[in-house]
């Protein structure tokens, strides 16, 4: 009963993901994020060598599976000439027992080697023809593998042009832009650092001057300057009484 209800409900899942409108959007939804993924990691040094090593390895395996196939139809060939070989002489040992039994009148024991002899005869053309499309088809697996083999050194030298020019621009993104503009978070600190200095001094400045230009502080002044001038007359006038 566990593994029913399990396998109901794994059902459902497999049907909400493949038969429903949410479900399309659900794999649309992780497909492009996957993307998205594969694109930011395929842009540093590390992701990209990563994916061209996949490549690279994947396209070894192919070129050795390749060779593989070209080394078996070569196998063959040396295996079937040799056959041929071996079928050759047969044949010419066949052509004396013939002549031999001819000349001795021996009708049955040359029809027999004539029998033999249209056997191995067939076989030779057969093995022939076998030959011949195997060296045509193995000289354009060599074709194949050559191509191959050129491939797979482009990818490589690919591959570390692509790194090198990654690993550069990694660099160079790395270097300021404009002398005087923040690129890590000390200098974004002590550039509002700055800033704070800069409107705390131009806030005081402003007060400062709002302080002088005030009518309150003209008047304190005007009457400070009154009363001097005032205690300066009267100091004039008992000097000159003193006087008399």
């Amino acid at each position: 009963m566990k593994y029913l209800i399990v396998f109901i409900i794994v059902m459902c899942v497999i049907a909400l993901l493949f038969f429903t409108k949410t479900g399309k959007r659900l794999r649309l939804r992780a497909s492009g994020t996957a993307d998205e993924v594969i694109t930011k990691d395929a842009s540093t040094p590390e992701g990209a060598k990563a994916y061209y090593n996949t490549a690279i390895s994947k396209k070894e395996e192919e070129y050795q599976k390749a060779h593989a196939i070209y080394a078996q139809m070569l196998g063959k060939i040396e295996n079937y000439e040799t056959q041929l070989r071996s079928l050759k002489k047969e044949n010419m040992q066949l052509d004396l027992n013939i002549t031999s039994c001819v000349e001795k009148n021996d009708d049955d024991g040359a029809k027999v080697y004539l029998t033999r002899q249209q056997e191995v005869t067939d076989k030779i053309d057969i093995i022939k023809e076998a030959v011949k499309e195997l060296k045509e088809n193995a000289n354009l697996q060599d074709e194949t593998l050559k191509d191959m083999f050129d491939e797979l050194n482009k990818l490589k030298s690919e591959k570390e042009t692509s790194i090198l020019a990654l690993e550069t621009a990694q660099v160079t993104k790395s270097l300021k832009a404009t002398p005087g503009i923040s690129t890590n978070e000390e200098d974004k600190l002590l550039d509002k650092v700055r800033d704070g200095v800069k409107k705390t001094k131009e806030e005081a400045d402003g007060n400062k001057i709002a302080y002088e230009n005030s009518a309150t502080v003209q008047q304190k002044r005007l009457d400070k300057k009154m009363k001097d001038e005032e205690i300066q007359k009267k100091l004039e006038q008992l000097k000159a009484a003193r006087k008399k």
